[in-house]
């Protein structure tokens, strides 16, 4: 027996397993009773790792003492980022750039035309198709882009045409005339009509939603005389001023306005000869043809100055006449047309 207790007691490394496992135990239900009894002890708001914490924003209606974004989301604080802990509502910030939304207007109003405006420019500043402007004013309906300063015109509340009810006009006459259903017609709350419609009073103004008339060039008498020897055009063109477009090419507008200013140099954009040259009555004031003989005609408009005579051959690039504000026209530019075949063409389309 006394043997078996030196064996148990005399060896001791054969306790130091016992005693490890042992303790790591004890270890372990030690930590759990802790964690119970911390769980039931209420903890301030900070929060553990030393950073203050933002409150939660409160419902939206609560309390009367609103504050503005930069008093509830102050600027970091410090060095390290921190944001400020508040118990006030987070209130939303301010839009700088705060995007109005385009409301349709009800009614029909005027507008006066003002220096270096366009149909285009107009058409753009109420949000409309240019044919649009041309097609509510009678007096521009020809020549869209010939308009004068102080010049009033109509502007629709929406595209379409604006038609005067003459005598023996009947709701089908009209909307055959612009290419539209009757119904549309009847249907535009704009209009002083009612279903079914029997007669409509003589002067009666209507709006015609998305209605289109046919478009009817300017015509000018020129040349008709024999064609100057080797006057005939290469068929490639370059600019005619030097400047920027001011207004381009559309339905209304078959051409392209380049601003430039008075007494600017004007060129032939190719060889031919000068089928017209002078005053026009058709509002393109000082106006010069050049027939390129090869199927091609461009046009020169708003000239203060021509140096060049009817039935003159030019050679491309030749200085004709200088730029000018002449004629119906709300600004120095040059009014530039090029007719295929007496047809208007798009410039772009032909210059470099």
């Amino acid at each position: 027996m006394a043997t078996t207790f030196y064996q148990l007691t005399g060896d001791w490394r054969v306790w130091i397993p016992l005693f490890a496992r042992t303790s790591a135990h004890l270890a372990v239900v030690a930590v759990a009773i802790v964690a119970i009894g911390l769980s039931d002890i209420e903890w301030p708001a900070k929060a553990a790792f030393g950073s203050p914490t933002l409150a939660l924003p409160a419902a939206a209606g609560d309390g009367d003492n609103e504050e503005t974004a930069q008093d509830v989301l102050p600027k970091p604080n410090g060095q390290n980022g921190d944001v400020l802990a508040s118990s006030r509502p987070i209130a939303r910030l301010a839009q700088p750039h705060t995007i109005i939304p385009e409301r349709p207007r009800l009614d029909i109003i005027t507008y006066t035309i003002q220096a270096g405006d366009t149909v285009q420019y107009i058409a753009d500043l109420f949000g409309l198709q240019p044919t649009s402007i041309m097609w509510a004013n009678p007096a521009i309906e020809d020549a869209p882009d010939l308009l004068r300063i102080g010049q009033e015109v109509t502007i629709l509340p929406i595209d379409g045409a604006y038609h005067k009810v003459a005598e023996g006009d009947t709701l089908e006459s009209i909307a055959e005339e612009y290419k539209v259903e009757p119904e549309a017609i009847v249907a535009c709350e704009y209009n002083p009509l009612e279903a079914p419609v029997s007669a409509i009073q003589e002067g009666t103004w209507l709006i015609v939603p998305g209605g289109e008339k046919p478009y009817v060039p300017k015509v000018v008498t020129t040349y008709t005389g024999s064609v100057p020897e080797g006057a005939r055009g290469t068929g490639r063109f370059q600019w005619p001023v030097l400047g920027r477009i001011t207004q381009g090419y559309w339905y209304g507008h078959r051409a392209i306005d380049i601003g430039a200013s008075i007494g600017s140099a004007v060129m032939a954009t190719d060889g031919g000869f000068i089928s017209f040259a002078g005053w026009t009555d058709v509002g393109y004031g000082y106006l010069i043809v050049i027939d390129h003989a090869n199927g091609f005609a461009t046009y020169y408009a708003h000239l203060s100055n021509i140096y060049v005579f009817t039935g003159q051959a030019v050679e491309r690039g030749q200085v004709i006449a200088a730029s000018g504000n002449t004629g119906w026209s709300t600004g120095p530019h040059l009014h530039f047309e090029v007719r295929r075949y007496a047809a208007q063409q798009n410039p772009r389309a032909y210059l470099p």
